[in-house]
């Protein structure tokens, strides 16, 4: 368990050895495919600060019946650092990726942030996924606090912040623990590298500080209601002690999108598929199992 500041080496760092990487309209997607191939291929899509290794336990689980896949959005992970950030350009990447990699009729998982990206990605190709599902988040922009502040701040004073927290095993762990809640696995080393090493490569300080600068992820109220006309089948994940958002929430977000009743996981926070990858990979493979 990591219990003290702790970070290491120089920045900029490589990207480790061994990845996959497809073409995505102009720059390189990381991603990693588990299982054989199937009807309905599985995407997940990642949330802020986060990349395909917080996948990694449901995917596993889900790849004894399903074909999974899960990439790193742009500006996360170890994809390619190319602007812009903004929702539709993610929605973009989105579109690329399935076709790239020949994915027809996949069920998108989108947790947090990934959300907004298939939401936006739905009302851009309304009759491509075959079906949806929002896990521990609500598909809508919002502003983050102090954005206007930050564009105001020197660019050197951001880069000692940004330094300051990468390089604390200490505040990672804090961020991570709140983040994940009850019943969340021991903060190991293997968990610090995968959260700080993509925050070490070249171009990762500037991706994130751009994101910071401008409203979350995501779509109005307005054009989230709009894809209930899609009739496309949905479904809704939240972990009951998900600080971020609230069961309300998840009950608003399943009328938007025309879903039944959200699944909720008993003790789980933002992190539900960290935490309890049983249950979250058990809601969407019988999502899965309901597509014809």
């Amino acid at each position: 368990m990591i219990s003290s500041i702790t970070v290491v080496s120089d920045r900029p760092l490589p990207a480790p050895s061994g990845l996959h990487y497809v073409h995505t309209g102009g720059y390189e997607t990381r991603f990693q495919e588990w299982g054989a191939l199937s009807r309905h291929p599985i995407v997940l899509i990642h949330g802020a600060f986060e990349s395909v290794a917080m996948w990694s336990p449901v995917a596993q689980l889900l790849s004894t019946n399903q074909h999974v896949e899960a990439y790193d959005l742009k500006g996360y992970g170890f994809t390619s650092h190319v602007a812009p950030y903004t929702t539709r350009a993610l929605s973009q990447q989105l579109y690329f990726y399935l076709l790239s990699r020949k994915l027809q009729h996949p069920v998108l998982v989108g947790h947090s942030l990934g959300a907004g990206v298939i939401a936006q990605f739905v009302l851009d190709h309304p009759h491509f996924a075959a079906g949806i599902v929002f896990l521990d988040g609500d598909g809508l922009q919002l502003s983050y606090p102090g954005g206007a502040i930050m564009k105001a701040i020197p660019a050197l004073y951001l880069t000692a912040l940004y330094d300051t927290v990468i390089r604390s095993g200490f505040v990672l762990r804090s961020f991570y623990e709140t983040a994940c809640g009850p019943g969340c696995p021991p903060f190991t080393r293997k968990v610090l590298d995968n959260i700080q090493r993509p925050l070490e490569t070249a171009g990762a300080q500037q991706s994130l500080l751009a994101f910071a600068q401008h409203p979350i992820v995501g779509v109005t109220e307005h054009q989230l209601a709009r894809i209930k006309r899609f009739h496309i089948p949905a479904l809704v994940v939240f972990g009951e002690k998900d600080t971020d958002f609230s069961k309300r929430s998840a009950f608003e977000t399943a009328t938007r999108l025309g879903a039944p009743r959200p699944t909720i996981i008993s003790n789980a926070g933002h992190l539900s598929m960290w935490s309890h990858p049983k249950q979250v990979s058990r809601a969407i493979s019988v999502f899965w199992n309901t597509l014809k």
